[in-house]
């Protein structure tokens, strides 16, 4: 979008309506292509008065030829914390008709439903068990223009009434938060994901853009399939590489301590992922009661709406929370000073753990990212339904079992991003900083002991016999776990010969 009489009305514009004096280089790209795609579909876009002041004429799109309309087919790839929001709210504001905003989950739905608000702007939320005259006051506001945001899950969107009403309420540009979903979701538990390209042609929205913080080709396929119908659309990618997020992995048997002992020992506020609802739930029991503290809290979509709302509340407000969370909470919640975050359970792919782990640092100060990984990782790939579920699964397992090759490069790679190679200027990762190990962190001192006292112990005396002397926290019972854990990776070796059956020997 070129310049009016020197001045860019871009970034006039942000500077008017959002008090911004700066859009990044891919912010700018982003929104100038919308606009004018917009006006090559004839959608007028209405600059604010003192934007054109300095201007000697302005071209709203009449004459301009319709060869860019392809421009309103858009995929765009920024990292977190690069402003994708600002990316689709800009243009809002400035064109006719009404911009539909399809999230995947709640908690991101309430996330941009309270930073519009913050702007003194009035979105609507569209979402199951609304009644009728709820639904009538939401299309009275967007036929009025008093509001020009609608916020929606696909499934809400997909229902019969919702679905008669798309094209009534003059919707110019759909945008696809989160658009990795379709890939990772649609075609296991939400379906609804694979009908977007059928909301889509319902609304007939000249403009629709993707956005996802990272995609492999993989990934990208299928955004291009669901939601474009295979017809393809512009690709603007960002370096997802985030500098200021030191990448780690930890090898563990007894993850619920491993994640407590790093809780301990690092930054908050923290988000802890767990792959279930239960385990959110027990992992926070286990968290208030051995660290003694009630700012640790779980979330998870099974929860009520105000159990969820009050969370979010308390989360964003904290600045020493600790949240047990499942991928319920997370993608585009604008928590800024995020220090730690931990995965418990290994992620379902590459985009996944950089989109959850992206949570932290968003504020652009130093943050660590942390994934466990270990024996129970077996039973994940036992769930996985597809071989490509079990191959990108396969490809984070390597990665957090690799103790030779850069992580940031690693995780990059996974994703088919050609590192620059460039280096942060503070820590990057445990193998480059060299404290990385391909051992389980339990393994050095419980196979010590035995190699110290070999055939003189069973599990249950030798667990006795190092919680009385080993120096931290852990219960008999705790011990007990680990050294059947490291039986079971072959670390160790229970005899089974007469004289010294039950006894415990290492296995080199």
């Amino acid at each position: 979008m070129e310049s009016w009489g020197g001045v860019d009305p871009v970034q006039a514009a942000v500077k008017k309506l959002f008090g911004l004096d700066y859009l990044f280089p891919y912010q700018r790209l982003v929104v100038a292509n919308i606009l004018e795609a917009a006006q090559a579909a004839g959608i007028k876009v209405n600059w604010p008065e003192d934007v054109l002041a300095g201007a000697d004429a302005c071209d709203n799109g009449e004459d301009m030829q319709d060869d860019r309309a392809d421009q309103g087919r858009q995929i765009v790839i920024l990292p977190t914390g690069a402003g994708k929001s600002l990316c689709f709210q800009l243009p809002a504001m400035l064109l006719d008709g009404v911009t539909l905003v399809i999230y995947p989950i709640l908690s991101l739905m309430a996330d941009q439903e309270r930073r519009l608000q913050e702007k003194n702007f009035a979105p609507v939320i569209l979402r199951g068990g609304q009644s009728a005259e709820e639904r009538a006051e939401i299309r009275k506001k967007l036929e009025s223009g008093e509001s020009r945001f609608v916020i929606a899950n696909p499934e809400v969107l997909l229902t019969e009434k919702v679905m008669k009403m798309l094209p009534e309420i003059g919707i110019s540009h759909i945008v696809i938060d989160e658009s990795h979903c379709v890939s990772e979701w649609g075609e296991s538990f939400r379906p609804s994901y694979l009908e977007i390209g059928r909301i889509i042609e319902a609304a007939a929205a000249p403009l629709v853009t993707a956005f996802t913080a990272t995609a492999s080709a993989l990934v990208l396929e299928k955004i291009e399939k669901y939601i474009f119908g295979g017809r393809g659309a512009q690709k603007i990618v960002g370096n997802p590489d985030r500098q200021n997020i030191a990448y780690a992995a930890q090898g563990a048997i007894l993850r619920d301590i491993a994640v407590r002992d790093l809780i301990v020992k690092n930054e908050r506020p923290a988000i802890v992922f767990c792959s279930s609802r239960p385990g959110t739930e027990k992992l926070a029991r286990y968290l208030r009661i051995n660290l003694n503290e009630t700012e640790i809290k779980f979330y998870h979509a099974g929860l009520l709406r105000e159990e969820k709302s009050d969370v979010e509340k308390w989360f964003f407000g904290s600045d020493n929370g600790v949240l047990i969370a499942t991928c319920a909470y997370g993608m585009g919640v604008d928590k800024s000073n995020i220090r730690t975050v931990i995965h418990r359970d290994c992620p379902p792919s590459a985009e996944a753990y950089l989109q959850e782990s992206g949570r932290a640092g968003r504020d652009g100060k130093f943050s660590r990212a942390f994934l466990l990984w270990g024996p129970d990782d077996e039973s994940a790939m036992k769930r996985a339904k597809t071989d490509a579920d079990r191959a990108r699964l396969a490809g984070l397992f390597a990665y957090a079992r690799d103790t030779k090759n850069c992580r940031r490069e690693s995780l990059l790679e996974l994703l088919n991003y050609n590192s620059p190679g460039d280096k942060p200027e503070t820590e990057c990762c445990d193998v480059c900083a060299g404290y990385g190990s391909a051992l389980l962190r339990e393994q050095t001192p419980i196979t010590a002991f035995f190699q110290r006292n070999p055939r003189a112990f069973s599990d249950d005396k030798a667990a006795a016999v190092l919680a009385r002397h080993q120096s931290g926290a852990w219960s008999a019972a705790e011990y007990k776990l680990a050294i059947q854990g490291l039986i079971r990776t072959k670390a160790l070796r229970e005899i089974n010969r007469r004289l010294w059956k039950g006894q415990i020997v290492t296995s080199h």
